[in-house]
């Protein structure tokens, strides 16, 4: 079954902070939660952006003219990738907590924070709270 739905992604790293709103398909599939949608921004083109949750790690993947992948488990680092037209860089994340409040529809919210690597050099510490909706729930955002 899929349903639409609406996500609002909070992003903050240091000062900087960033929201975004999308809209996309949610669908349960063995056992686990998936959402796709499409981001399009001007320096990166447009790209196809899927999340997967799983019982105790999240893992987001993006494909298109810019390329990456990342996975999040609580405590633990984990390697992943982000490609662009001038090659690819390796990652490392260390997530410190993730906390996801999902329903048994694959709604609600989720939390975590991490420390970025990119080629070896911290890029970061970033904090993300993520909501998912459903897209007749809510409208004004």
């Amino acid at each position: 079954m899929k349903q639409q739905v609406r996500i609002t992604i909070d992003s903050t790293n240091g000062d900087q902070q960033l929201l975004q709103h999308a809209e996309g398909d949610l669908y349960l599939k063995n056992g686990h939660i998936y959402i796709r949608y499409e981001e399009i921004q001007e320096e990166l083109g447009r790209t196809t952006t899927l999340l997967k949750f799983s019982d105790n790690q999240f893992r987001i993947i993006r494909q298109g003219e810019t390329g990456s992948e990342q996975t999040f488990l609580p405590g633990e680092w984990t390697e992943g990738w982000y490609h662009t037209a001038q090659g690819r860089l390796d990652m490392r994340i260390r997530t410190h907590s993730l906390q996801m409040r999902l329903d048994e529809n694959g709604l609600g919210d989720a939390k975590w924070n991490y420390d970025l690597y990119v080629a070896g050099d911290h890029a970061g510490r970033f904090k993300i709270k993520l909501s998912i909706k459903k897209m007749n729930d809510n409208q004004e955002g």
